[in-house]
């Protein structure tokens, strides 16, 4: 049997065992369960959003799609390099 003990401030420390037991890590959440009859079953809170959506697949960025002034821009600016060069 696994026991702990309760200090003044209501503050106990959780044995290696349940731990290990419950794959808890530093910040982990527990959850307590108390039944009518009075048993308390402690479990690991496990999902968090945060370690679910670290689990999802990255979405690519968004690529940047040039406005249709840019475009005229670009081509414009390349036709007077294209002129100016056949033109020297």
């Amino acid at each position: 049997m696994i026991h702990s003990t309760l200090t003044s401030k209501n503050q106990t420390t959780v044995p290696k065992a349940v731990v290990a037991a419950l794959k808890l890590k530093p910040s982990g959440q527990l959850v307590y369960e108390i039944g009518a009859d009075g048993r308390v079953v402690l479990t690991a809170k496990t999902e968090t959003f945060s370690s679910v959506a670290d689990g999802l697949p990255k979405r690519p960025k968004r690529k940047v799609v040039p406005s249709i002034g840019d475009m005229d821009r670009a081509i414009k600016e390349m036709a007077v390099k294209r002129y100016s060069r056949s033109h020297s």
